[in-house]
């Protein structure tokens, strides 16, 4: 006999934590309300719903980059905490000095863009 159990969908209502538009989310399982407003406002079509949600794209498509060309978790995680601090508008660039040639420097545009730089630098300094 196998375990075939069907899945029980329920519907709930969610309020957009923007606009204050209701929308209707069908989910299966336990979810707080809080869990069914935030998908009532992913699934909001007003400007701030749409601008948070273009937010949240930008933020996750450096969190990419960061993670191709940075191989330590620490590294990735530290230079992710920036970019989020960066998102809620606490600060306006952070540089990050590496190594002696190396510089990240990841800031904010006047369009709201995230924009990182990695830069590696040859020094004329040598010691023997």
């Amino acid at each position: 006999m196998s375990d075939n159990k069907k899945e029980v969908k329920i519907e709930r209502i969610g309020t957009c934590a923007y606009c204050g538009q209701i929308g209707h989310i069908e989910a299966s399982g336990e979810l707080s309300q809080a869990e069914v407003d935030a998908m009532a406002t992913d699934m909001c079509i007003c400007l701030d719903a749409v601008n948070a949600k273009r937010k949240k794209v930008k933020e996750a498509k450096i969190k990419e980059f960061v993670k191709q060309k940075f191989v330590t978790d620490e590294m990735c995680n530290f230079l992710n905490e920036a970019i989020e601090l960066l998102n809620k508008d606490d600060f306006e660039e952070f540089t990050f000095k590496q190594y002696p040639d190396k510089v990240t420097k990841i800031w904010k545009d006047n369009s709201g863009s995230l924009n990182i730089r990695i830069r590696k630098t040859e020094s004329d300094e040598f010691k023997a």
